[in-house]
């Protein structure tokens, strides 16, 4: 049978510009996805609305579109979770309340044996203070800040990089037992078994991070009613951590009735030292290892965990939930800084 007809020739002509259009097009489309760093550099035009697919759709109808499909590997780069440092939180928080634990026993246990009794209130006080003060020592994390680790000053540094640069600074290639001491001096991981060739990738690396950290710092938002890091210290060490001593002394002297006399090992005090550890490790996170994204839950999980703690030491002792409640407020204004920060930096 005859085919039916499409219309008039004009039709026709302009069916075939179509074609040629749409085949032009789909061979200038990249087989691969494109890099993430292009991403950023699409200029859309003044007046021109244009309406981007939601992530399912571009993860369902991806897998025909390499753009779409980047735009979908951008999406889950850069949500992806950190389920290694997860784990090991959770594994350093355990570990620290366990040696809090045990170190409490201890004073219990000498409390008990010596012929004095358990310590008085005062000096427990003073145990509670330091605790709250220097909780961090019983954390097996390392919380110094990455400058702490760096021995090589910044005249080194701007030597380092004009020796790494691909025409070598002018000067004689750098041995291995050279770059390794670089390495080392600057905190990087590295052992004997590494080649010359991956020791200068990791201190280019090392360059380059730090350059975008410096860059990613100076465009960094801060609201304008958050307090300093310094001033947050200052309160913790000035008001919080006696506060801490105080309630707990509260729940201490009160533990003779329900416990021992002069109980450190109290299940309720427990949940002091389960905040304690908490925060410290949240410290560690956003200081000392710069994992900037745990700041607003990891945040909100510490003021949680000080109003709970708050709770029990109130069906104990009422003034000591009150005392501990007030020094949650630090927590909440921290809280509260860290998510108003995000949300102004996104």
């Amino acid at each position: 049978p005859a085919r039916p007809s499409c219309g008039p020739p004009a039709m026709k002509v302009l069916l075939l510009a179509c074609t040629a259009l749409a085949s032009g097009l789909q061979s200038a489309i990249p087989t691969q996805p494109l890099p993430l760093a292009t991403r950023r550099l699409v200029a859309v035009p003044r007046g021109v609305d244009v309406a981007l697919p939601s992530r399912h759709a571009r993860a369902s109808a991806g897998r025909s579109s390499p753009c779409c499909m980047a735009l979908a590997a951008a999406d889950d780069a850069g949500q992806q979770l950190d389920l290694g440092a997860l784990g090991r939180y959770f594994f350093a928080v355990l570990m620290q309340l366990i040696a809090l634990t045990f170190a409490f026993g201890v004073l219990d246990s000498a409390g008990y044996a010596s012929p004095l009794g358990p310590l008085p209130a005062p000096a427990a006080g003073g145990v509670f203070l330091a605790i709250s003060l220097r909780s961090r020592v019983f954390s097996s994390l390392d919380d110094s800040a990455p400058e702490e680790r760096v021995t090589a000053t910044a005249a080194e540094d701007e030597a380092l990089e004009a020796a790494l640069r691909p025409d070598g600074g002018g000067g004689k290639p750098m041995k291995k037992t050279a770059l390794r001491a670089e390495c080392e001096a600057r905190g990087l991981s590295v052992d004997r078994t590494m080649p010359a060739e991956m020791l200068q990738a990791r201190l280019r690396l090392y360059f380059e991070s730090r350059a975008r950290q410096a860059a990613a710092a100076a465009a960094a938002i801060t609201p304008s009613w958050a307090p300093s890091e310094d001033s947050l210290s200052l309160a913790r060490a000035a008001a919080i951590a006696p506060l801490h001593a105080l309630a707990s002394c509260l729940v201490y002297s009160s533990s003779t009735g329900r416990l021992n006399e002069g109980h450190f090992n109290d299940p309720v005090l427990l949940w002091l030292a389960l905040h304690l550890c908490l925060e410290d490790t949240l410290r560690t996170a956003q200081a000392a290892e710069g994992r900037v994204g745990a700041a607003v839950p990891g945040s909100a999980l510490v003021c949680l965990s000080a109003l709970y703690a708050a709770k029990q030491y109130s069906d104990v002792a009422p003034a000591a939930g009150a005392l501990l409640a007030l020094a949650a407020t630090w927590n909440a204004v921290a809280a509260a800084a860290a998510t108003d920060t995000w949300r102004l930096n996104n």
